[in-house]
């Protein structure tokens, strides 16, 4: 896979003492860089840490070069599958379009684009953050966090106190409610997410499905209310499948919630695929389990971090997106790159509040804006027929027509690939650096005198929400 990076990790010349609230991916990743900057990281996790999904993350060339870059590229190549292009179809089957990823194209990213299967990127980041050395606390709950004394309270009545809380606890966050001062509320918007996977070794015996098991594409179906998508994981063993709906009634949507946790079987959804391709037939007989999970839209924050510049909130808890979207695992990924690449800089406990000011003039615009890309992209991709609908269809069927992938010039390449690139050309690692470097300076004078909260002015741009009719999700 191209962009394999060296992993050159600084140390802190003050170590502090951090407790992460949350030991999914955002906590794990955010242990991992903190505690290899050079600090005490304990993560909390309420569940016995076992559980592992089946489900299936794409990780674009955003999240893959930072995985690259914190040497996990040689677990990748064995686990994870790069993908050739993305195969769009109506949903009885019949191609609309492809979009092929060419080696030039991966080579200007530094990185490719794979999907990886969610409990193996689980495995190799609690393998890095053990390695460095962070503790994990299983089956221990957090019910409550003081910004003013920088502790958390466990069930048990203990205290735990710290320089630093990480709230790194999910979409319905603990954390966040004490940051933002009051409880965050929010409302089912209509979208629902089922999460399975097939076996590999029950669809080579298929002549239709044994393309499948092969290919490493992104194959993608498209029916009005409703996206389908699949590809390979587990070194090829699986085949992960999403299925978006759109415009789900409240009725259903109350039966779930949030979590990862319950499973059905696929009957339980009442789905007719009866009409879809017969590939998408046959992969839905060999389901066995799925796992639905609803969208709670919340408002995007203004801050993620305490009055008191003690308490931080990552990952989805800070900026949860639609469940099983592009970006939700690589922003966590992004969030936890910079937190340590800034933490590892830190000369002085009376920097924190400063370090946290960086973080976010960083952090909130990129969040932000892709809160709003991955709703834009949901929406577009599960349109009800309609005017949306057929744009998108059109645009997706120029593809088709356009066979001159290797030779694309500039103002076509913008045209297809353009809002992609804004998401995919991110290096959290450079920001970082060009951010020092103008204003890392500054914030290495006076470290001994008394500290002043700083509270960052932050310029963000986002979609007026009006959905705009692009080709890929």
């Amino acid at each position: 896979m191209p962009g394999q990076l060296s992993l050159t990790p600084r140390r802190a010349a003050a170590s502090l003492r951090i407790v992460i609230v949350g030991g999914g991916l955002a906590g794990i990743a955010t242990a991992f860089t903190l505690q290899r900057a050079g600090h005490n990281v304990t993560v909390l996790e309420r569940s016995d840490g076992t559980a592992r999904s089946q489900g299936g993350i794409r990780s674009s060339p955003n999240m893959t070069r930072v995985l690259n870059h914190w040497g996990l590229g040689p677990q990748l190549a064995k686990l994870a599958t790069q993908c050739p292009q993305f195969m769009f179809n109506e949903a009885d089957g019949k191609l609309m379009g492809l979009v092929p990823l060419f080696e030039d194209f991966l080579k200007d990213l530094m990185a490719a684009f794979i999907f990886v299967q969610h409990g193996d990127l689980q495995n190799m980041l609690l393998g890095l953050a053990t390695r460095e050395g962070a503790e994990f606390r299983y089956n221990t709950t957090v019910t409550a966090v003081d910004c003013d004394s920088v502790s958390v309270t466990l069930d048990n009545g203990e205290s735990l106190y710290a320089d630093l809380i990480v709230g790194a606890d999910g979409p319905d966050s603990l954390v966040r409610n004490v940051v933002v001062g009051e409880p965050v509320t929010g409302y089912k918007d209509g979208h629902l997410s089922l999460t399975m996977s097939c076996p590999t070794e029950l669809m080579r015996d298929d002549e239709d499905l044994r393309p499948l098991t092969t290919d490493g594409n992104w194959w993608v179906w498209l029916r009005s209310k409703v996206l389908i998508h699949g590809s390979l994981v587990n070194g090829k063993k699986e085949f992960s499948i999403v299925i978006g709906l759109q415009g789900v009634d409240q009725e259903t949507l109350a039966q779930y919630d949030e979590t990862w946790d319950t499973s059905y079987p696929l009957e339980h959804f009442g789905l007719d695929f009866s009409t879809y391709d017969i590939r998408v037939q046959k992969l839905m007989k060999l389901v066995r389990k799925v796992t639905p999970t609803v969208h709670i839209r919340r408002p995007i924050l203004d801050s993620c971090v305490c009055d008191h510049a003690r308490i931080i909130i990552v990952g989805e808890a800070a900026h949860p997106l639609v469940p099983a979207g592009q970006h939700n695992a690589g922003l966590m990924i992004e969030d936890a790159e910079t937190l340590g690449s800034l933490f590892s800089r830190l000369q002085h406990r009376s920097q924190i509040s400063r370090v946290l000011a960086a973080y976010e003039e960083l952090r909130q615009p990129r969040c932000n804006y892709a809160q709003d890309w991955e709703l834009r992209k949901r929406h577009m991709m599960s349109a009800p027929d309609g005017p949306e609908q057929k744009a998108r269809d059109a645009g997706i069927r120029r593809m088709m027509a356009y066979d001159d992938w290797a030779h694309i010039d500039e103002k076509r390449f913008y045209e297809m690939w353009g809002d992609e690139m804004e998401m995919f050309s991110y290096f959290a690692t450079d920001k970082v650096d060009d951010w020092w470097t103008k204003w890392g300076s500054l914030l290495a004078r006076d470290t001994g005198r008394p500290e002043v909260p700083v509270t960052p002015t932050v310029e963000v741009s986002v979609s007026s929400g009006q959905y705009r009719s692009t080709f890929v999700y």
